[in-house]
């Protein structure tokens, strides 16, 4: 057995067990996509259940007053973010917030990978929805943001395993990211459909963790070509972990499906860019 295959049986006996303790989705950022979710979003209550939460509203106003998002003026108070930003854009940064606290390990090998996974999520965040406006579907903008952000949760998953498998003692586990992108390769698309689903997010979300790496994607969903084409350009101007593919994105099916153009991919390099420091 070679050492992908022994370190993936191990990861996968560790799962089975349970003793992994499973990266969790904010509460708050669930409620609050749920009412973001409605015909007729509540500012009150999305309001309400930011303000409750002292640091997340400390660090929502830190990145509404950042370089990408400020105004003439600095934001104070929630209510101000909101109107400057809108509900669903406070919405997107919250769950950035939230979302980023899972990324953490002990082990510094793991937390630099981490570190590099979690810039390759927002990357694809930012760029999903710019891609979704760009391409007529600016109604599916922040549902691409939160996609965006989400498909490569199995990769989190198994690097949580990894990492509580490093404190137990198996030292053999942080093997090169080479292998261990192999062995992400073979295990994020079950593992984080199953984290989604424990987490109860739409369907819609669970689809794209499952299928962004499908040859042949369901069109009905446009969200899988987004995000696919997104995850490529990432890969291919060096942002996160996985090796470029060595496709050019502008001539892939996805691309065709979007209606996206070389310029058009180009731009998406530049916004990527100029987001860096949301990373």
């Amino acid at each position: 057995m070679d050492l992908v295959a022994q370190l993936t049986q191990l990861i996968n006996e560790n799962i089975g067990t349970g003793r992994t303790s499973l990266p969790v989705f904010n509460k708050i950022a669930l409620k609050l996509q749920q009412e973001l979710s409605k015909s007729e979003p509540d500012q009150h209550i999305i309001k309400k259940m930011i303000s409750n939460d002292p640091s997340l509203t400390g660090q929502l106003l830190k990145v509404a007053n950042s370089a990408y998002y400020k105004g003439m003026e600095d934001v104070t108070t929630v209510q101000e973010a909101i109107f400057r930003l809108g509900t669903a854009e406070v919405g997107n940064i919250v769950l950035l917030i939230t979302q980023k606290s899972n990324f953490q390990s002990k082990d510094a090998y793991i937390q630099e990978i981490m570190n590099r996974l979690w810039k390759h999520s927002v990357g694809c965040a930012i760029g999903a929805k710019w891609v979704a406006n760009k391409c007529g579907c600016s109604d599916l903008s922040n549902q691409a943001f939160t996609a965006g952000l989400l498909h490569d949760v199995g990769k989190l998953f198994i690097l949580t395993v990894i990492d509580s498998l490093v404190l137990s003692g198996h030292e053999e586990i942080k093997a090169p990211l080479k292998t261990l992108n192999r062995i992400m390769a073979e295990l994020h698309l079950v593992h984080g459909y199953s984290l989604m689903k424990i987490w109860a997010l739409p369907e819609i979300y669970c689809e794209v963790v499952r299928d962004h790496h499908k040859e042949k994607i369901d069109s009905k969903n446009i969200l899988l070509p987004i995000i696919k084409l997104v995850d490529m350009v990432c890969n291919k101007i060096g942002l996160g972990i996985a090796p470029d593919s060595g496709y050019v994105p502008e001539e892939t099916g996805e691309a065709k499906i979007l209606g996206l153009g070389d310029i058009d991919i180009a731009e998406l390099e530049i916004k990527l860019e100029d987001a860096k420091f949301l990373f």
